[in-house]
């Protein structure tokens, strides 16, 4: 099992790591503002953020100063990538609305608060204890990555629509539905997470089915994450030749 957990963590890694930095790099070319949150906000939370808590956690046992250094790095690198999500959802889905940018700016607010205050309190050493601030924080990474999963779904249904009656893009309406399959899968995985650390009063890092069931969740991400920005040419055909077997709406 603790095998399966790792070869879970390392797909996540390695496909998060591989979108976040080539959606960047997409950014650096073109400008493109989506492309700039999103590959920070699949970096900040995947591999920099969720990637040095964990390492943070193993090296707090014989290297107390170094771990809580990197915990700490872990902690800010997911606030900043909760952020971007959470503008990212406004930016794509909402652009006109007030008061989803404010919803988005109370985030922000709320993300600096836990940030700074995990810090005056334990100086970034202990997570097992439910702080409201820890609650806070980590509703908020769930809350954006749920969000997003909803918000991707309900416009891969209307785009769908469209592409049955020719007037849509497959490859661009499933791509819509890997992230919000994606999204979904590491929002849901950080809330069983959390649910069962409250229930048990221990990191997530010391409960070994909580572990494997992130590393599932993570591999699903994985999958769906690299299938929609990385999609190998044999999956781009399969997604084309199906549309056109689907009949007309």
């Amino acid at each position: 099992m603790e095998m399966l957990t790792w070869v879970g963590f390392a797909a996540f890694f390695v496909a998060s790591s591989s979108v976040g930095i080539r959606l960047i790099a997409l950014w650096r070319r073109n400008g493109g503002i989506p492309e700039l949150l999103i590959g920070v906000g699949v970096l900040g939370i995947g591999p920099v953020g969720f990637g040095s808590i964990t390492v943070g956690q193993l090296l707090w046992v014989d290297h107390d100063t170094v771990g809580r250094v990197v915990f700490a790095v872990g902690m800010f690198a997911a606030s900043v990538g909760a952020l971007s999500k959470f503008v990212f959802n406004t930016y794509v889905y909402h652009p006109n609305s007030r008061f989803v940018w404010g919803i988005a700016a109370t985030a922000a607010v709320a993300l600096l608060l836990c940030f700074v205050w995990n810090g005056l309190a334990n100086g970034y050493r202990n997570i097992s204890e439910m702080d409201s601030f820890y609650l806070v924080r980590t509703g908020l990474t769930v809350a954006c990555l749920l969000w997003g999963s909803a918000e991707a779904l309900r416009y891969w249904g209307m785009m769908r629509r469209r592409v049955r009656i020719g007037l849509g893009e497959p490859v661009v309406t499933n791509r819509f539905l890997l992230w919000g399959v994606g999204a979904g899968a590491a929002g849901l995985g950080t809330l069983v997470g959390v649910i069962a650390q409250w229930w048990t009063s221990l990191p997530p890092i010391e409960i070994p089915w909580v572990m494997l069931n992130s590393s599932i969740h993570g591999m699903v991400a994985a999958v769906a994450m690299w299938l929609a920005f990385l999609p190998p040419a044999r999956y781009q055909r399969y997604v084309l030749d199906r549309s056109r077997s689907e009949p007309l709406a």
